[in-house]
């Protein structure tokens, strides 16, 4: 997955993993990506259209930056940047979601971010930065 490698490119990142949250404290900083929820604006379509017919899919993965240091928050500021510029600037990842419909109608945002701070023997912090891709979802070419 395109989002996955975009993680791994992220100066200073040592681990960049899905869906798996356990780290140690050599692997941080880390960028772990979770799988995220779709929804289709189908629910209210009341149409005869054929089922396997193409469809909007809006996909919110969240994307978990965790650091310990003594400039954790820091820190989590610089990556948090790093992250937004590649996503949002990424050719590939843009190809493939913004194109992806007759008309070019996919599109890639940036939602907002979360941070959670915490003290142990050193600043540790994490922010979860939440993105939505939209995209065309075509059943025939599952």
């Amino acid at each position: 997955m395109r989002l996955h490698e975009i993680l791994a490119t992220i100066p200073n990142i040592r681990v960049a993993q899905r869906n798996n949250p356990d780290l140690t404290e050599d692997q941080l900083p880390a960028a772990i990506l979770f799988d995220g929820d779709e929804d289709t604006d189908d629910q209210s379509d009341q149409s005869m259209r054929p089922p396997n017919r193409p469809t909007m899919v809006s996909m919110s993965p969240a994307i978990v930056l965790a650091q310990q240091s003594n400039e954790a928050g820091s820190d989590l500021t610089t990556l948090r940047r790093e992250l937004l510029k590649r996503v949002l600037t990424d050719t590939a990842l843009n190809e493939t979601i913004v194109k992806t419909g007759r008309n070019g109608n996919g599109a890639i945002r940036y939602l907002g971010c979360t941070t959670d701070l915490g003290f142990g023997r050193s600043l540790t912090g994490s922010l979860s930065a939440r993105f939505m891709f939209r995209y065309v979802l075509k059943p025939d070419e599952l």
